[in-house]
């Protein structure tokens, strides 16, 4: 402490810092033990036991069942089987054209009320084809009727 006057504390503080830095650093150290070296776990087969006491061929057939039901099943709803043979996928072809030529037949015929008569409807209220009735339509259709019935009882 003879060198600078006030650098006493400052070497003090300093070697608390080191030793508190060393203490560490030597709480991570690994000793050695005697113990003897832990077993490596027994190898993979297919006779080891995975969960509820059941084999690992066990466990990899029950998942293959559940996705091969999985794909059976959705094949059987979407149809998706593949035609083998060219006889087969003509006919396929020739059977979506002729549902394709009906659905457009079908949009064109006229809805059934067009093709029918009503027994009893009056022919001169019969209506175009194009004109459509709406709420407001009838309700002055309605007013005019009631007027014309007030001029006709004056």
């Amino acid at each position: 402490m003879a060198g600078r006057p006030g650098a006493g504390p400052l070497w003090a503080l300093g070697g608390a810092a080191l030793g508190v830095c060393l203490a560490g650093a030597a709480g991570q150290l690994v000793e050695p033990s005697t113990a003897p070296p832990k077993p490596k776990p027994p190898p993979l087969t297919k006779e080891t036991v995975v969960f509820w006491d059941m084999r690992l061929w066990h466990v990899v057939g029950i998942f293959s069942l559940f996705v091969l039901s999985i794909i059976i099943t959705l094949c059987c709803v979407f149809n998706c089987r593949v035609p083998r043979t060219r006889k087969e996928i003509e006919a396929r072809y020739l059977q979506r054209k002729a549902a394709k030529m009906y659905t457009d037949k079908l949009e064109t015929v006229p809805p059934l009320n067009e093709l029918t008569e009503i027994p009893g409807e009056d022919k001169k209220k019969k209506k175009k084809k194009d004109s459509v009735d709406t709420v407001a339509i009838k309700v002055e259709q309605d007013e005019k009727n009631e007027a014309k019935k007030k001029k006709g009882e004056k």
